[in-house]
């Protein structure tokens, strides 16, 4: 059995195919972080957009890999992504995600507490407005279900 570390590395994995605009704004929220992950593997499922440029522009505000796979599919591209990662975690996340700026801060406290752990995961709210009543109510009735328990977390650290 190892040491128990103080410390843990991340890798974050992006799949992306054709959604430049939207891998922009993923990376974006990735930059805010209060946790910087160690690395960031963008995927590439052969897009013909200007998806390696968006990548390219965060090169200096994070430590980003590119790389392209030819062959179709999330699955295919999601091993292409932890095959090429060296974090301690592995993270997913979707090209069209804005992900909370303390999202990583949280994600790799678990694992700090219990090295047995081996995956967890959260709750993932919508992020649109104006949609249907029942839409409206079920991101409300998320929202404070989230904050309810992210201060019951809070107050237990």
């Amino acid at each position: 059995m190892s040491a128990i570390k103080d410390k843990l590395t991340i890798s974050v994995i992006i799949v992306t195919l054709n959604r430049a605009s939207m891998l922009e704004g993923a990376l974006f929220s990735l930059v805010q972080q209060t946790r910087l992950p160690e690395e960031v593997i963008v995927v590439d499922n052969n897009s013909s957009d200007n998806t390696g440029e968006i990548v390219a522009n965060f090169k200096g505000r994070l430590n980003i890999k590119y790389i392209l796979e030819t062959k179709k599919g999330i699955p295919i591209s999601r091993n292409t992504g932890v095959e090429n990662a060296s974090g301690d975690i592995i993270v997913f996340t979707d090209d069209d995600c804005v992900v909370d700026k303390e999202w990583l801060h949280y994600l790799v406290l678990p694992f700090l507490r219990d090295p047995s752990i081996g995956m967890v995961g959260g709750e993932i709210l919508p992020w649109r407005s104006k949609g249907t009543i029942v839409e409206e109510y079920s991101i409300a009735d998320a929202l404070m279900r989230v904050g309810h328990n992210f201060q019951e977390e809070k107050n237990s650290l």
